[in-house]
């Protein structure tokens, strides 16, 4: 998203903008300074800014990552516990809304759910130990190392990488020299037991031609999963 195609897709029915940075399938951010220029041309509309910052902890930086929040009390932003510190069974995260909306969110919380449960509440203050947090960056560091060995074993595969992703743990990968992105997942899971997610998931943007791969699994299993694809995508190009 820039602020330029928000201006040119913006109509009197549209009410806000929902962004993700970094997002699910590219694991690429929205520079901050673009994020600044969206959040102005929304209010200049009278619109809302929610942002998902689920993946904001596992940036391939070293630079700390600038949240929405830095933009002004009227950001919504949402977050998470299960992708920075792995607890996605645990169900907990959380939402920053601007204080006059409290009192409705409030409303709406109530009757989706009572609290999180004590368990998972006393969970999430342990991640803010040292020993928890060193864990944390040391994982964030595996992700990084993981994606720069895998990006070019699969160009060497054959598969075009339009962006190099700053944050989450995805490739989004350009398939089209193989053939329909749904054909290629299938072949690839059945052919060589290897899952990757098709573009036709992620939206109406040229989906026939895009695969997400996840490198959330150890650089072994990765490196498995691609010496498993070659017979198979070298079938599919000849």
């Amino acid at each position: 998203m820039t602020a330029d195609a928000l201006s040119a897709h913006w109509t009197d029915r549209t009410a806000g903008t929902l962004l993700a940075s970094p997002a699910n399938p590219t694991g690429t951010s929205i520079p901050f300074d673009e994020l600044a220029r969206i959040v102005e041309a929304v209010r200049d509309r009278h619109g809302f800014t929610l942002v998902d910052e689920i993946y904001i902890g596992l940036s391939h930086t070293e630079a700390r990552v600038r949240s929405a929040l830095e933009l002004g009390d009227d950001i919504l932003v949402c977050n998470s516990f299960s992708k920075v510190f792995q607890m996605t069974g645990w169900r907990l995260g959380w939402l920053v809304v601007p204080p006059q909306m409290v009192p409705v969110v409030e409303k709406l919380a109530q009757n989706l759910m009572i609290c999180a449960s004590a368990l998972a509440q006393h969970a999430a203050l342990s991640c803010f130990e040292p020993d928890t947090l060193a864990i944390y960056d040391e994982r964030r560091r595996t992700l990084t190392a993981r994606r720069d060995a895998l990006i070019p074993q699969l160009q060497a595969l054959g598969f075009g990488i339009p962006v190099i992703p700053d944050g989450a743990f995805y490739l989004w990968l350009d398939c089209s020299r193989f053939g329909n992105s749904s054909v290629v997942a299938q072949r690839l899971l059945h052919e060589a037991h290897v899952s990757v997610v098709p573009g036709h998931d992620f939206g109406a943007n040229d989906p026939e031609r895009w695969l997400r791969l996840s490198y959330a699994a150890p650089i072994e299993v990765l490196e498995q999963a691609v010496a498993r694809m070659a017979p198979v995508l070298a079938r599919m190009a000849s």
